[in-house]
């Protein structure tokens, strides 16, 4: 199976599987564990996890998967399966119903297909890298603000509103989401015109980047060096944090400029 095209689908396959294990799950959590402050994880996380695990490493046993609650397999090669279970788990602890299952491959340190699931509304985001980009089959686009506007969205990371970051108070109207996988898409779907993070993870934000590249964004760190391709040897695939700036693109020059004007 090395068509992009089966490929894809077989991954939406099992983010459709692993969505009905977390609504499966949803509203009787009874076992919450903390792995540091206000970082969280659920059974529903373990069992959506073990789920893709399994059936990626049974349909491409000679590539590397790396999940957030198991972390990186043993096997060496160029491609990378990225999973995130459950993106928004504090969302779904809380019964708020507003998180997604993310799957990503990454071929040589650079994402090449990614899937986001929201298993509450049945959205579908999918892409491959050079084959377009869907919602439920539809292709997407990102909005075509040229500037950042009083009355445009954008998102930020509870890190961010939490610290009062100088950028909110220069851009759009501010939206927190609890899921970074959903900001990147809202950037891709044109609802929002960009989203900044600055202490999110690989498995978060690796399927969502090629969704919204697909759709004409831009994704990079926040200083505008490109964040892809990783090399092999970067924290990131180890759960290090990787600071994201993501936009329609054509605000990310004006972005960047802030974010520089306030070091």
């Amino acid at each position: 199976m090395n068509e992009p095209a089966a490929r894809l689908k077989f991954v939406e396959e099992i983010a459709r599987e692993a969505g009905r294990i977390l609504m499966d799950y949803y509203g009787k959590i009874r076992d919450i564990r903390y792995k540091g402050v206000g970082d969280i994880v659920t059974e529903a996380d373990k069992a959506s996890e073990m789920l893709i695990t399994n059936r990626l490493q049974s349909q491409f046993p000679g590539d590397a998967v790396l999940g957030e609650e198991f972390g990186l397999s043993d096997a060496q090669s160029d491609h990378c399966w990225v999973t995130d279970p459950l993106d928004g788990t504090a969302n779904y602890a809380a019964s708020f119903p507003i998180f997604a299952v993310a799957i990503a491959l990454l071929h040589k340190g650079t994402p090449i297909l990614g899937v986001v699931f929201d298993p509450n509304t049945n959205r579908m985001f999918s892409a491959t890298k050079g084959g377009g980009e869907t919602l439920n089959g539809n292709p997407l686009r990102v909005n075509d603000r040229e500037k950042l506007d009083p009355i445009g969205l954008f998102g930020f990371s509870s890190g961010i509103i939490e610290s009062l970051h100088p950028f909110m108070q220069t851009s759009a109207k501010g939206r927190s989401l609890g899921s970074a996988a959903l900001h990147i898409c809202s950037v891709a779907t044109g609802y929002f015109d960009g989203s900044l993070d600055v202490s999110t993870k690989l498995w978060d934000i690796a399927a969502p980047t090629v969704i919204l590249e697909e759709a004409g964004g831009v994704l990079t760190c926040p200083s505008g060096e490109p964040l892809f391709p990783l090399p092999s040897d970067s924290p990131a695939y180890q759960g290090g944090t990787v600071p994201f700036l993501a936009t329609n693109g054509k605000v990310h020059q004006e972005c960047l400029g802030i974010l520089a004007g306030l070091k």
